[in-house]
């Protein structure tokens, strides 16, 4: 739970995506061997876990919906409930769950798999402009693409 608090924590909004990538860096080295990570001019991460003739690919999204947070923005628990909240403000604020929800889930598959290969973009949520820059190359060992995401309320992409 605390990898997860702590990227809600990290705030991200679309072209200000900086801080949530030196987080992602720092954690993959701390936590992930044998990986390798790689940025195009757009600032999209590219990582590649292991050795394979092909590998499994995740995707995930690095910024978030929300353009602002309050200085005393919290990440608060109530039993398994996570919600954002300002005291400052008595208000509640987003978490930006969409969609560093799908980056947890692509730095816990980094850690528990030895070969995979994952992509965080930057500013989709501006109308996949990191995306549409992507370095399709990366992606011809690959044998599959899930993109951790959501579009409404209950799918998966």
């Amino acid at each position: 739970m605390k990898l997860l608090i702590d990227l809600y924590k990290t705030f991200s909004p679309s072209g200000k995506e900086q801080e949530m990538k030196k987080f992602i860096i720092r954690w993959i080295k701390e936590n992930c061997r044998n990986t390798m990570i790689a940025k195009d001019p757009k600032g999209n991460l590219y990582v590649t876990k292991g050795k394979s003739e092909t590998y499994p690919c995740l995707a995930a999204h690095l910024d978030q919906v929300q353009k602002v947070h309050s200085i005393d923005f919290e990440v608060c628990r109530s039993e398994d409930i996570l919600f954002g909240y300002s005291k400052q403000n008595k208000e509640y604020q987003g978490l930006g769950a969409d969609d560093k929800n799908g980056v947890w889930v692509c730095l816990k598959c980094l850690k528990k798999y030895d070969a995979l290969k994952v992509v965080f973009f930057v500013e989709e949520e501006n109308g996949c402009v990191g995306s549409q820059k992507a370095v399709m190359s990366f992606f011809d060992d690959c044998r599959y693409v899930l993109e951790i995401d959501r579009k409404n309320g209950g799918d998966f992409i």
